[in-house]
């Protein structure tokens, strides 16, 4: 299982890596074990509660996340090319139900790396998300993010 937690750190790498190499490849190797080995704690527990169970949750989250990024994209792309521009910044406060650290960090940074929104501050079951438009606001209440991290927190806890 520790080998999985690796192969999947390193997919992760080649894609965001946007092409490949061997030079590539070679730094995402090394990356995946620098990261491992700073983060030893983490991957040990990382390494605990991942199970067959949770490999399905992990490629639905991974679809989700990539189908939102390209759609906020779009959509930036969009106001950005607009004669007009309608933005309207704005912040919104958002609750979670999510209980352990590790899932609150992937909720937030997954908004953050969503063109258009920027997680802010996390406080006790808030997280505060600066949105360019009140489109963006509203559609963080849609995500289905939130729901599939609560599956997989449960299957964590179990």
């Amino acid at each position: 299982m520790h080998n999985l937690i690796h192969v999947l750190l390193l997919g992760l790498w080649l894609v965001f890596a946007e092409r490949f190499s061997i030079e590539v490849l070679l730094v995402g190797i090394f990356g995946v074990i620098l990261v491992a080995l700073i983060n030893k704690k983490l991957v040990e527990k990382i390494r605990l509660s991942i199970g067959l169970k949770s490999i399905p949750y992990f490629f639905e989250y991974l679809f989700i996340l990539l189908y939102e990024i390209i759609k906020a994209n779009i959509h930036v792309a969009m106001l950005v090319l607009s004669p007009k521009p309608k933005l309207s910044p704005s912040f919104v406060k958002h609750r979670i139900s999510l209980k352990s650290d590790l899932h609150r960090t992937i909720l937030a940074n997954s908004i953050t790396l969503t063109p258009g929104t920027l997680t802010v501050s996390m406080e006790d079951d808030e997280m505060l998300i600066h949105c360019l438009t009140e489109e963006f606001g509203k559609s963080i209440e849609e995500t289905r993010f939130e729901k599939i991290l609560m599956k997989l927190e449960e299957l964590y806890y179990d």
